[in-house]
């Protein structure tokens, strides 16, 4: 009957169930684990084993999203993430420690040596003051040069460094510009020196920038000395000055007070040698020491591209002695010193502490304000500035994705409603780019947007051109000049440059070609009225205008506005301006007259006649 039997069935093979059986996952993942941070989500999936998305997926719930190719550097973020998944993650500093080199500031390696091997050092002294108070005059009586005549306009451009011997002993100079521009390059002049000479004209007393220089000294929190310059002039007033030095929290010695402060004359060399006494008492005061056995630490005062040299940096040693030959490590720049020079262009094979140097070998061009740390090779300085470069690029490349596509959309519409002005930089100095760089950014104004193209330190080349051309920009050169070769490609590709000693003059003609750029606002200036009191027709011309002239004076070049019942109903040009039967130029108040409008003939009794012409008018920033 087709029936099996029991003993039949038992020996049959059965099929396998397909799908239902459970996979059993047999990866063994690490208990266990030490991560360099920053670390990809792709790179630490792999280091615990997991896939990509189990990652994603467990910060999604936390709140965070991100994608394969992310970052992560918060340490507590990954040792949660490495808990949820059973694993104990240690994070392992000694690489960022090596990029680091130090986590100690100049003042704390100093503060943790052995007094014993510390030694007195110059004080390094920074002038301040606002422009054309006689900083640099002060500085040429106390070097007993001219620096000042050489200078453009006879304002400081640059941050000077030099040390100057005197019967009171050795005093490191900071001679930072004057001209409120320049603000930044006078902070770092702040942040490197140990005692501010508040500059003040007794003439004038203090103005904008003496106060600006004077907070940030204060800022800075270095001791402050005045020097009331300009005694032989006849409207010197030192009371007038204690008067607004105490308002602003410095009392003078001679009114009881903390605050030195000293009568001296620049031209005729009066003051100098009390002055010069007074810097050697505070320096005493102060206990300045450094080490000159440890490894040399200090700042960048200043860097330029000399054709010749290469880059070149003028740095300032701060502890520790700077030798020929040693290997040192900037922001993100590396250098073996290869020439080493005092400001007088001397060869010097070491610099002590206080010490200012001009010195070649650079990588690259630092910034003016950077530190530099001595370490052992020029093997291991080489890759501690390109790790700290590789680790720069990483963080841009997270600022721009967390500033997301919403954020480049929403610019990108404030930029479409802006004009755009495409700038050139060039410099002969790393700090001039910078503070011309500071200054035009400070530019207010919400009609135009500053877009640089390109900043770099050197003759203005024919690659600037050729990038100006292509991006229509102007190059503005500060005291730089064009390269000879590049002339004859100017008047060819029609390339505007602007080339400035003076840091506001090239601000003022920035600001002038910001307004170039906008539209001009046209004005209506009413020039006459008529009133229509009937109306011709002419089958050849159409309805002419019967006119009286009520006010002003009706021309044949004016523009026409047609009034009916208080509403503009039309605007236009003249066609045809008679009297009597005479074509005319133009006609007076009073005066009858026959109007034919362009394009227009439905005028009708009534209606006014408005002539004006249109001036157009600079937009202001």
């Amino acid at each position: 009957m087709g029936l099996r039997s029991r003993e039949e069935e038992a020996w049959r093979k059965k099929r396998p169930l397909r799908g239902k059986k459970d996979q059993i996952d047999e990866t063994t993942r690490p208990k266990i684990l030490h991560l360099r941070l920053p670390i990809t989500i792709k790179d630490l999936a792999t280091q615990l084993k997991l896939k990509a998305s189990q990652i994603i997926s467990k910060l999604f719930m936390q709140g965070s999203i991100v994608t394969i190719n992310d970052y992560l550097d918060d340490e507590t973020t990954i040792q949660v993430l490495g808990r949820d998944f059973g694993c104990d993650i240690t994070i392992d500093t000694k690489e960022e420690e090596r990029v680091q080199i130090t986590d100690k500031t100049i003042r704390e390696e100093i503060e943790g040596t052995d007094p014993e091997q510390l030694v007195f050092r110059p004080p390094v002294v920074t002038f301040m003051g606002h422009v054309d108070h006689g900083k640099t005059s002060l500085i040429d009586a106390i070097r007993k040069t001219d620096v000042a005549s050489g200078e453009a306009g006879a304002i400081t451009q640059h941050i000077g460094a030099f040390k100057c011997h005197s019967t009171f002993g050795d005093i490191t100079i900071l001679d930072t510009p004057g001209h409120e521009a320049f603000s930044a390059m006078r902070e770092r002049g702040a942040d490197v020196t140990d005692l501010v000479i508040l500059v003040i004209a007794g003439d004038e007393g203090m103005r904008e920038q003496t106060i600006e220089a004077m907070n940030q000294a204060k800022t800075a929190k270095v001791p402050i000395m005045v020097a009331l310059n300009k005694s032989d002039k006849p409207g010197f007033n030192p009371d007038n000055i204690y008067r607004q030095l105490s308002e602003h929290e410095l009392l003078p010695e001679v009114w009881g007070g903390t605050t030195v402060t000293v009568n001296c004359s620049a031209l005729k060399g009066d003051g100098i040698p009390e002055l010069l006494e007074m810097l050697s008492l505070q320096s005493e005061i102060l206990e300045l020491k450094a080490d000159p056995r440890a490894r040399a630490r200090g700042t960048v005062i200043e860097s330029a591209m000399h054709r010749g040299m290469g880059c070149v940096a003028t740095v300032l040693v701060q502890n520790g002695t700077l030798c020929k030959g040693d290997s040192i490590v900037f922001d993100l720049h590396y250098a073996r010193v290869k020439t080493m020079h005092d400001e007088h262009g001397k060869e010097l094979l070491e610099a002590g502490p206080s010490t200012p140097v001009k010195i070649t070998g650079l990588s690259g061009l630092p910034e003016a304000g950077s530190e530099f740390v001595a370490v052992i090779s020029e093997r291991e300085a080489r890759e501690i500035a390109h790790a700290r470069q590789e680790q720069h690029k990483d963080k841009l490349q997270q600022k721009e994705k967390r500033l997301g596509l919403e954020g480049l959309l929403e610019k990108k519409v404030e930029s479409d409603k802006k004009k755009i002005l495409n700038l050139i930089l060039r410099a002969d100095v790393q700090g001039s780019l910078e503070a011309l760089k500071h200054s035009l950014q400070k530019i207010q104004t919400s009609k135009v947007d500053l877009f640089f193209v390109f900043e770099g330190i050197g003759q203005i080349s024919e690659s600037d051109i050729e990038l100006a051309a292509t991006s229509n920009a102007i190059i503005v050169g500060f005291h730089t000049q064009v390269e000879s070769h590049a002339e004859t490609l100017i008047k060819q590709k029609k390339v505007s440059i602007k080339l400035h000693d003076i840091i506001y003059h090239a601000v003022d003609d920035v600001k002038s070609a910001m307004r170039d750029l906008l539209d001009k606002i046209p004005q209506e200036n009413e020039m006459g009225e008529a009133l229509v009191k009937t109306v011709f027709k002419s089958s050849q011309l159409g309805l002419i205008a019967g006119c009286q002239v009520t006010d002003g004076i009706i021309k044949r070049s004016h523009h026409i506005r047609l009034v009916r019942e208080g509403n503009v109903v039309w605007k236009g040009h003249v066609a045809s301006l008679k009297r009597v039967k005479e074509d005319v130029r133009e006609v007076s108040k009073g005066l009858e007259c026959g109007i034919l409008l362009q394009n227009f003939s439905d005028v009708k009794e009534g209606d006014l006649i408005q002539a004006y012409e249109i001036s157009y008018l600079e937009q202001e920033l």
